[in-house]
């Protein structure tokens, strides 16, 4: 592999953080906006709920086919088209004539943003090796800052120029993103010949041990399935649970919510660089499972007492997420690996977020209760405890598929 230029990897870890800030920025732009959109494309009631189930689907969607993209492309390459398509994305998003237009406008820029969730991890593992939880920490930030940002400033833009303009004002950030890697496409170019050298374990795409066979890559694709499916779950439903339980105002609630997506940032910065100590990745993922259970059980228990604990307890469940973001580089050999891992437990874990709120959702409606909703999602944390003794081997998921492939050419 050539000797990568400091030039270089600032150039890449810049990249790696506007990526980041634009990836998200699509996801929470339309709501706020809903009621002044409602004027021109009959947005309230089923058309937001049908935009809202876009991101988990489209990102599932993204994840089988972005590792083939990176490889055959280039990684750099593939943030390039994050970037343009994701621009153009939201200047379509904010063109639309028409609901169904909204709709594809949307799909792509989520596809897009499906794509940079998968290949960010790689980007990391390639440019940053030793200094993986640092700089997932430093992304995933980005990620939470520009998924709030459009809920604080969207309404603001829309104020000033309409809700077309505050829609398509996000492609600036986009394209912005997309400037590094122009600038990193050099030193891709020469490392082009070189990652033939990397061709085996994930990179290599065994033909007879998939990635379900491999006891690390599905403990990180648990950890990250569960965390995302109960941040869906809670930000779709937590306020009127909050409502119907504990007999809060419309206020109290979405305060509630305010505290949830925020109790979990200080956090976030820290967990990454922990889960580089050895044994940390187990601990974590079981103070997360815990606390999370903890806080479900309160709201079961005494839902009106001490309310807002419950709620930051809860929100220590899905800080899992950027655990699991660091592990794909920790527990890789390469890049090419960890770009591999990456799209497995995207495609598997956002395939079974889509499922959390509407399965929660359908049980509060057929049972008009939260208590068999909540005992479920409990049930779902449950799945992270054999995740937590798998990472407390400290395995590579190279080297697990290895000892499969030897199992296999023996047998034969």
């Amino acid at each position: 592999m050539p000797e990568t230029r400091r030039s270089t990897i600032v150039f890449a870890l810049t990249g790696v953080i506007l990526l980041a800030l634009g990836i998200r920025t699509g996801v929470a732009a339309i709501a706020p906006l809903a009621p002044s959109m409602d004027l021109d494309l009959a947005m309230e009631g089923l058309p937001l709920g049908i935009i809202g189930t876009i991101p988990p689907i489209a990102y599932a969607l993204a994840a089988w086919f972005s590792p083939w993209l990176a490889q055959k492309v280039g990684l750099e390459t593939a943030a390039i088209a994050v970037g343009v398509l994701g621009a153009l994305a939201h200047v379509w998003r904010g063109a639309s004539p028409t609901f169904l237009s909204l709709f594809v406008a949307t799909a792509v820029l989520m596809i897009a943003a499906g794509v940079g969730n998968v290949i960010l991890p790689g980007l990391v593992k390639l440019y940053t090796p030793n200094a993986i939880g640092g700089v997932t920490a430093a992304y995933g930030t980005a990620m939470a800052l520009s998924s709030s940002a459009p809920s604080f400033l969207g309404v603001w833009m829309a104020d000033l120029a309409g809700w077309r303009v505050s829609l398509g004002a996000w492609a600036i950030i986009s394209i912005v993103g997309a400037i590094p890697w122009l600038l990193v496409l050099p030193f891709a170019k020469r490392r082009g010949l070189a990652e033939a050298e990397l061709a085996g374990g994930l990179a290599a795409g065994s033909p007879k041990v998939s990635l379900s066979k491999a006891p690390t890559a599905v403990a990180i694709m648990t950890i990250f399935a569960v965390s995302s499916a109960l941040a869906y779950t809670w930000f779709a439903l937590l306020p009127q649970l909050l409502i119907d339980e504990a007999g809060m105002s419309v206020e109290q609630a979405a305060l509630g919510l305010g505290i949830f997506t925020i109790a979990g940032l200080p956090l976030s910065l820290i967990i990454p660089p922990l889960a580089h100590r050895v044994g940390w990745s187990s601990i974590l993922t079981g103070v997360a499972a815990a606390s999370a259970m903890a806080g479900m059980a309160g709201l079961l228990v005494a839902p009106g007492a001490a309310t807002y604990l419950w709620v930051i307890l809860i929100a220590l469940g899905p800080l899992t997420f950027p655990l699991s973001l660091t592990l794909i580089g920790l527990r890789t050999s390469n890049h090419l690996s960890a770009l591999v891992l990456s799209g497995y437990v995207n495609k598997m874990g956002y395939l079974f977020s889509a499922v959390g709120p509407l399965v929660v959702g359908f049980v509060v409606q057929v049972t008009d209760s939260w208590t068999i909703s909540v005992l479920f999602l409990m049930a779902v944390i449950l799945m992270e405890v054999p995740a937590i003794w798998v990472l407390a081997r400290e395995r590579s998921v190279d080297d697990e598929l290895a000892e499969r492939n030897a199992s296999a050419h023996l047998s034969n």
